[in-house]
């Protein structure tokens, strides 16, 4: 069931530029591993019938002997297998599900759908805290929040980030700015209410993109101060590629200084599954010396 290395890299390039395959190149890439797979013998009398694509779904169909049973953890094991040979990440991102049809003397004895968010490997569970205190970015900001397990965290070399945690092409990223003068928590509510104020807010931060779009805009509480959520998408040029991304923005205003968290990636099936996680991260943050 191993994708060719051509149609393989070619899914990776599609995820790397945040680009979705259509409905016609899984298609071909059902008539390629068809050519592949059809009549190979895989053991125990089962025989490969071919590889056929409908809509957005691989089907793999097998003839199997009249004695055959289906393991009782099959399922688990075809997504098991996937995850082992690299292929599960690429059909989650790509939105490709999978079907597996067993048949005996041309009646279906088995059937096993795979939905495509089946094959997502990320795991969800945070680690220990992680502090900026005395951080020579922090500029005398005291906080600490957790950060997602098997995920990287590095130092950051632009200006103003203190620490981003790293997973692929997925990022979330500590940043502390001056803001222009002392504010309370009173005064914050009261801006944060200007949509004129908020507007400027966010267009600011957004200007790295191009053809913006705004998702959703509140107004929330992280740690008792009142903050600014907000999430984007649009397009991006690096060396040459255009891509769009997709990112989630807290702005928190700490007397005299914006904290802003902003966890994001390619605009794919990924954001939609760690939207979670990142809201998990920033309800995480403590700022310690309010409770002193």
């Amino acid at each position: 069931m191993k994708l060719s290395i051509t149609l393989l890299l070619f899914l990776v390039f599609s995820i790397a530029i945040g680009q979705n395959i259509s409905e016609n190149e899984i298609k071909e890439l059902a008539v390629s591993l068809n050519k592949k797979l059809e009549g190979n013998d895989i053991g125990n009398g089962i025989t490969v019938r071919g590889c056929i694509a409908i809509g957005r779904t691989l089907i793999y169909q097998y003839d199997v002997p009249e004695n055959w049973e289906a393991p009782i953890n099959i399922k688990e094991d075809l997504i098991a297998n996937f995850k082992t040979i690299g292929t599960a990440k690429t059909f989650f991102l790509q939105n490709v599900n999978v079907d597996f049809y067993y048949f005996k003397s041309n009646k279906i004895a088995k059937k096993i759908s795979i939905n495509s968010s089946e094959f997502s490997t990320y795991n969800f569970k945070l680690g220990d805290y992680i502090s900026i205190k005395d951080h020579q970015k922090a500029k005398n900001v005291n906080l600490k929040l957790k950060a997602p397990i098997d995920w990287e965290i590095l130092e950051a070399d632009r200006p103003n980030i203190v620490k981003k945690f790293v997973n692929g092409n997925n990022s979330y990223m500590i940043l502390v700015k001056d803001y222009m003068t002392f504010i309370s928590r009173n005064e914050t509510k009261e801006i944060l209410s200007n949509n004129e104020f908020t507007d400027e807010l966010i267009s600011g931060a957004i200007s790295f993109l191009k053809n913006p779009q705004i998702l959703n805009q509140n107004i929330v509480t992280v740690d008792k101060y009142p903050t600014i959520e907000f999430t984007v998408k649009g397009e991006v040029e690096r060396l040459g590629y255009k891509f769009r991304m997709i990112t989630k923005f807290w702005f928190i205003f700490y007397e005299d200084k914006m904290v802003c968290l902003q966890g994001g990636g390619l605009d794919n099936a990924e954001f939609e599954v760690l939207e979670s996680l990142y809201l998990s991260i920033t309800n995480s943050l403590v700022f310690p010396e309010q409770y002193n």
